[in-house]
């Protein structure tokens, strides 16, 4: 498929999901997915610790813009986890160290598995925190199942 098609066909998608957003007008109804939003940016990538850092969910996982909390299937682990304090964190601002997390387990890289309700700031984003053994670390997988409008 070419660059082009690409781009159309996304944000065709991005279209239809807004339209149903508006078709259904309710504040605070949650959407269930029968399959889980992936982003290839967030498939078991190796991370480093990060400072609190914005995802921009409608553009790389696809729900529509000023959503109010997603449900998010996370999944870490880090290799160096059984002697370092090793974390993953999300949240709807860009405070540190504010939000709620998954901490790696005190076995060397055994995941660490949580479904967490993430409030979103007032674009319909999160932010994410990790605290990582070393460069590269930490294998973090997301999966977004469900969203409040």
């Amino acid at each position: 498929m070419s660059d082009i098609n690409e781009k159309m066909l996304s944000r065709l998608q991005q279209l239809e999901r807004e339209v149903e957003r508006l078709r259904v007008q309710e504040n605070g109804k949650f959407v269930a997915l029968k399959t889980p939003l992936t982003s290839t940016s967030w498939d078991g990538d190796a991370f480093s610790t990060t400072a609190k850092t914005k995802i921009d969910l409608s553009e790389v996982f696809g729900v529509p813009a000023g959503i109010k909390a997603v449900l998010v299937w996370v999944a870490v682990r880090d290799s160096a986890s059984q002697t370092t304090d090793c974390y993953f964190r999300l949240s709807p601002v860009s405070t540190g160290d504010a939000g709620m997390g998954v901490n790696c387990d005190y076995v060397n890289d055994r995941y660490g598995r949580h479904l967490l309700i993430v409030p979103c700031d007032a674009n319909g984003d999160i932010y994410y925190q990790i605290a990582a053994s070393g460069t590269g670390t930490m294998d973090v997988f997301l999966q977004i199942w469900g969203y409040w409008l």
